[in-house]
Formats: C-alpha cells, sequence, structure tokens
C-alpha cells in the first residue's frame, strides 16, 4: 500500500523526481562553454600565443556575456601596431598575467643571493570583433551541421516571433521582444544530440520565454511582486525547458538525455523539497504555453 494519500499525490510525484535528482552523476554533465569552446581557446593573433589559466574562462565568458563570434584578443597597442584600431565606445576586458622578478641581494654573510618577487600585472585586451582595419590571415572554415526542419521552421515562422541570429547566445529580449540565438555553426553534436535537435531545442526553449510576455501569456507578471528575483528566473527557466521537453516530443526532436535534463534542473530541487506543488505549477505554465504556440491564440488563465 502507499504511504501517500490520495489528495497527496503531487507530493508523491514530486518525490519521485527528487529522488531522480539525487541519483543523477554530475559526470553526465555537458560542459557549459561547449559551443565557445568550439572556438579554440582565447589566442593572441599578434604575437600567436594562447592565453593561459584563468585567461581563458575569463575571456571566454567575456566573449559569452558580450556575443564575440572571434577568439583573437589583443591590448591596444598590440592592435595598433598592425594598423588595426579599436572601434569607438568599446570597452577593454582584463587578463592577468605572472611574472617573477629575479632581485640580488647581499645577505648578512655579504653573499650575494638571488630574490624572487613574485608579480601580477594586469592588462586590457580588446576582441577582434572590436576593431577595424583587421582580417585574420586565416580564417576559419565553420562547418553548419544544422539541417533545416522545414515543418518545425514554419511551426516557429507561423508564431511570428521575431528570430535573430548573432553572437553565441541564445535568450529572449523581453524589452524588444525578439529572440536572440547563435549562428548556426556554433551548434554542435553532442553524446546527447546532433546538432539540428541542439539548435531547434533551443530555439523553442527561447520561443517559450517568448509566450510569457505581457501582450501574449503576461506570465513574468503573475507572480507576486515581493517574489525572490533569483526564484522568478528559477521558475521561468524550469517552465522553458519543460515547454522545450513538450515542444520536442511533438516535433520528434531529441531534446537531451533524462539524465542530462535531470542534471540541467536539480538548480530546482531545494523548491520541489519545499513546495509538492512548484513542480506542477511549472509544468502546467508550459503545457499553456505550447498551447499558445499550437492555437496561435492566448490562453485564458484558469
Amino acid at each position: 500500500m502507499s504511504k501517500y494519500s490520495k489528495k497527496d499525490i503531487q507530493q508523491e510525484i514530486t518525490d519521485q523526481i527528487i529522488d531522480l535528482l539525487d541519483k543523477v552523476s554530475i559526470e553526465n554533465y555537458q560542459p557549459p562553454f561547449g559551443q565557445l569552446s568550439s572556438l579554440g581557446l582565447p589566442i593572441n593573433p599578434i604575437t600567436e600565443n594562447p592565453y593561459q589559466g584563468i585567461n581563458i574562462l575569463s575571456l571566454w565568458l567575456h566573449q559569452q556575456a558580450k556575443g564575440y563570434t572571434s577568439n583573437e584578443w589583443a591590448t591596444f597597442k598590440q592592435w595598433d601596431a598592425i594598423d588595426a584600431s579599436v572601434k569607438k565606445g568599446e570597452k577593454s576586458s582584463k587578463i592577468i598575467f605572472y611574472k617573477t622578478l629575479i632581485k640580488s641581494k647581499e645577505n648578512s654573510n655579504s653573499e650575494i643571493e638571488e630574490l624572487k618577487i613574485p608579480m601580477l600585472k594586469v592588462y586590457n585586451v580588446f576582441n577582434a570583433n572590436q576593431i577595424e582595419g583587421y582580417k585574420p590571415e586565416i580564417e576559419e572554415v565553420q562547418i553548419d551541421k544544422v539541417k533545416p526542419l522545414k515543418a518545425l521552421d514554419l511551426f516557429c515562422e507561423e508564431t511570428h516571433a521575431v528570430v535573430k541570429h548573432g553572437g553565441c547566445q541564445a535568450y529572449y529580449d523581453m524589452v524588444n521582444d525578439y529572440i536572440n540565438m547563435p549562428m548556426k555553426t556554433l551548434f554542435q553534436d553532442t553524446s546527447q544530440a546532433n546538432a539540428t535537435d541542439n539548435y531547434y531545442a533551443t530555439l523553442l526553449h527561447e520561443l517559450t520565454h517568448w509566450t510569457g510576455a505581457k501582450h501574449r501569456l503576461n506570465r513574468f507578471g503573475e507572480q507576486n511582486k515581493n517574489d525572490d528575483i533569483k526564484e522568478k528566473y528559477a521558475f521561468e527557466e524550469l517552465v522553458a525547458e519543460l515547454g522545450s521537453a513538450f515542444l520536442c516530443a511533438q516535433h520528434g526532436i531529441t531534446q537531451i538525455q533524462p539524465e542530462h535534463h535531470a542534471i540541467y534542473i536539480k538548480s530546482w530541487l531545494k523548491s520541489l523539497k519545499e513546495n509538492k506543488t512548484y513542480i506542477f505549477k511549472a509544468s502546467a505554465q508550459a503545457s499553456k504555453a505550447v498551447k499558445y504556440l499550437n492555437d496561435k491564440e492566448p490562453v485564458l488563465s484558469m
């Protein structure tokens, strides 16, 4: 006999999801810099030296945040040395350089000994996308592995959502009401899905976000203004991920393996444990978003 009453079925299902999340191995996790790493390590095109250590992560983060498609970085003087110039108004990114200074000093025994003094210097660098008058000598040929799916492309077009391509980030711009997708060449095959499925799963995720606008389902304004911003963001991300999963299933797209999906939503484990209705509310909102996209008409709140 089940330890749960009929009224507690929500708790039972929530506990099953929590149990799945607790068993997920972190080894299955898909690195968050997968798309950026496909561009190669950050490199200085002037010295032809790759950046090292923390500078790799730092420049990747800047590249991701600014949507730069190039992995080439150099200082103002280095760009100027090859007759290239930084575009007006562009801001630099910082890197650090470690150097050991050797200094000779006479000790108390009148002996000369060498002292090693560690030094840290900060440099400002600019990405090649911020530069005018520069063209790489050898341009990397990027292969587009994403195969067009006509039926799904038509489905997205009929929503009348504005979809732009550029940079390396996928997001829904709530203020200007458009979806930004990375260039298709940045989508690669993974152990979970091929490049085509990865592209369309991402697009459907952002399309779910798109349905939440005030003049559509008004999902962003339904929650209490006193709610924690991080919690609201986490809830909306879960809605978008579930919406993508529902739409992927509808269109025969491989979103991600269940284990990977469970890892992705591990950040919501605390909320699931504290609130047995959390996953049900998110699923309901995701279903409402999917119905909106299928009907092309607003769905009334229940």
